[in-house]
């Protein structure tokens, strides 16, 4: 663990600069403290009572202490630890919409190590020579919901133990025992509390009725249009007030069948919102357990866990 520097020493120079000594740079990142860096944020942003009401500052203050009671090589405050998680979650949120790009339309015959070499080249050719240096944490990072090349920015899951995962500014929740080891293995058998999500055909039917329903009510705005049109022309008194009451009567039943209808859009769109998070579940739960790098797998096994306690609590 690493210790935090010591305070209260006075300097043997009495005019020495504060701010100067608070400015001083930091020792550079290591590759291991980048990892554990990953390793914290997955640990704090995926608390239960992440962003209720708490700053971004709280939060740094938050992965300042998980990282540094994991980490072996130097104290980082929450100052460094945010200039460092920018820049990190800036290169691989990048670096992941390369590879997962590459991993949907692969090369004929190529292999994953080939992506990920083709990933790198990539990567320096668009920041114009500058090489991913972020490999071994991106590998912790890669498995969480925001990196996934299936995660939708519109993708809605409340559970009772785990929130959506922030940006690096994002406020942060209260802390939690909660680190990257002690990480139940999961089971075959509270997997399958998941309900199956909608297929294919059938979500595309359900879009093809709501198109129908979109017509329908195309058609009624034309119908009132027309009937203002007759109304107008009508002469005799009674056969105006006749035709008034019509269309007043029909006006009524057309937004009535409006807000059927947009009933059953809200309906439909939610039940493709909560299909498309049980995909992305299923998706993740399907995530082959044979890697060989412990704390990638300990981290995969750790949100498998989650989806799992979420269902748990849903059933």
């Amino acid at each position: 663990m690493a210790t935090p520097p010591e305070e209260g020493i006075t300097p043997l120079n009495p005019s020495f600069d504060n701010s100067q000594q608070k400015k001083k740079r930091g020792p550079n990142w290591r590759t291991r403290e980048e990892e554990q860096l990953a390793i914290s944020w997955i640990n704090v942003s995926e608390q239960p009572e992440f962003a209720a009401n708490q700053t971004g500052e709280t939060f740094y203050k938050k992965l300042e202490k998980d990282f540094n009671t994991y980490s072996k090589e130097y104290y980082r405050d929450h100052a460094q630890i945010k200039t460092r998680w920018t820049a990190l979650n800036t290169a691989t949120l990048k670096f992941s919409a390369i590879y997962n790009a590459i991993e949907r339309n692969p090369p004929s015959g190529s292999s994953p190590d080939d992506w990920l070499e083709a990933a790198k080249t990539a990567y320096q050719d668009q920041t114009k020579g500058t090489a991913f240096s972020s490999l071994s944490a991106w590998q912790k990072l890669r498995y969480a919901p925001k990196w996934r090349a299936d995660q939708r920015p519109d993708a809605r899951v409340s559970t009772p133990s785990s929130a959506a995962a922030p940006s690096s500014d994002a406020n942060d929740p209260d802390e939690t025992d909660s680190t990257a080891t002690g990480i139940c293995t999961p089971s075959a058998r509270s997997a399958s509390s998941i309900s199956r999500p909608m297929g294919q055909k059938a979500a595309k039917k359900r879009r093809i009725d709501q198109y129908k329903e979109d017509e329908v009510l195309s058609e009624t705005s034309n119908f009132i249009a027309a009937s203002k049109d007759r109304l107008a022309s009508l002469n005799e008194g009674n056969e105006i007030m006749k035709a008034s009451n019509a269309i007043s009567s029909e006006r009524v039943k057309i937004e009535e069948k409006k807000l059927e209808l947009e009933e059953k859009k809200q309906v439909v769109e939610e039940e493709h919102r909560q299909s498309e998070t049980q995909i992305n579940d299923l998706k993740i739960l399907a995530e082959s357990e044979d890697i060989e790098d412990q704390a990638t797998l300990e981290v995969l096994l750790l949100i498998k866990e989650r989806i799992k306690n979420k269902w748990r609590g849903r059933a």
